[in-house]
């Protein structure tokens, strides 16, 4: 029998995550303390061992670079918080990019409205995900694997061979990525603004608490009334629309668009979660705290660029990042469930 939503339905993502709110919090805030220390410390690293480093251009390139990653991060966390992943964030960049910005070729007069085009097709890129994930009942990682190469095989299909140079495109495209307001750059005020909407959507509104609530503890959350299904299937439609955009603030900074643009992003992507205190087993974690995990990522990459270390080098550096955020994840957890479990042991004392 189907269980019928109920006033308390109302309140279940509060009765779910409110355990892990007393308890965790500090565990939590802790982590993204150590992030941010660890991201001044990387700073001071590279500045000591690269010249050029602490330079403003660097700078200046670490904070475009992480811009995008933070955007794509953001996506990312959305669904991580459910317990599930989406593998396919790269692809659908590859082809939002493509072929959002062809739309942009093709209508050069219509103007930056344009960018609802990538955005659109992101969108729908993540519904997908969420059907077959949150209806369809696919384990995430099989099927955001399936769509990761139906999506970038979409794209090359669509550019047949050919790509889409910069010099194709309205100038305002380019300016998007270079232009600055009130001496800040758009990339940086577009990816802050999509950090602050995350995370006032994660904490404030009711579609937030219901993504932590299924992430939290899914079997509860269903007995208090919350449609599971449609949680997810937003949050998969959601994290689409955030990579549309990161699509097309990839095509206005890459001098020409390919399809096998943004190859490797997906693992980045979870990188930047993870190491940002964001947990694989869900139901905890911040868009704020994914953000730092992007930009640590892209100063880490970008120091060891610096100093030389080969594309190998630097994709073994990400990877043990992935490993020691998840060590450090498995043992927080271990804490936060005997924290829990001392918590019950007084209460029923």
């Amino acid at each position: 029998m189907k269980r019928r939503s109920t006033p308390g339905a109302l309140q279940a993502e509060s009765l779910v995550v409110a355990p892990l709110n007393r308890a965790g919090v500090g565990l939590l805030r802790n982590r993204a303390l150590g992030v941010s220390v660890f991201l001044v410390l990387l700073g001071l690293l590279f500045s000591g061992l690269a010249p050029n480093f602490a330079t403003l251009g660097n700078v200046n390139t670490i904070a475009l670079n992480g811009a995008i990653l933070v955007v794509v991060a953001c996506a990312e966390a959305i669904v991580v918080i459910t317990r599930n992943y989406d593998l396919s964030i790269g692809s659908t960049v590859a082809l939002a990019s493509y072929v959002g910005l062809d739309i942009v070729r093709h209508f050069p007069h219509a103007g930056p409205i344009l960018i609802l085009a990538p955005v659109a097709i992101g969108t729908i890129c993540g519904a997908i995900n969420g059907v077959l994930v949150a209806y369809g009942r696919l384990p995430s990682v099989v099927a955001t694997l399936g769509t990761m190469s139906v999506f970038r095989g979409l794209a090359f299909l669509y550019a047949n061979g050919g790509q889409i140079n910069g010099s194709d495109l309205p100038p305002w495209v380019e300016r998007t990525a270079t232009s600055h307001i009130f001496g800040i750059s758009t990339l940086l005020l577009v990816a802050s603004a999509v950090v602050v909407l995350a995370s006032l959507m994660l904490g404030k509104l009711r579609i937030g608490r219901q993504i932590y609530a299924i992430g939290s503890n899914p079997e509860a959350a269903v007995f208090y009334g919350l449609n599971a299904r449609r949680v997810v299937f937003t949050a998969y439609t959601m994290a689409g629309m955030l990579t549309g955009l990161a699509a097309f603030l990839f095509a206005a900074r890459a001098s020409w668009i390919v399809p096998y643009l943004a190859q490797g992003l997906e693992l980045t992507a979870l990188a930047a979660v993870v190491v940002g205190g964001v947990s694989v087993l869900g139901g905890s974690g911040t868009a704020l705290g994914a953000a730092i995990g992007a930009v640590t990522l892209a100063t880490l990459d970008n120091g060891l660029v610096l100093l030389g270390a080969s594309e190998f080098a630097r994709e073994l550096m990400q990877g043990a990042a992935i490993v020691v955020a998840v060590v450090v994840d498995a043992l927080l957890q271990r804490r936060l469930r005997m924290v829990l479990k001392m918590m019950r042991d007084r209460r029923f004392s």
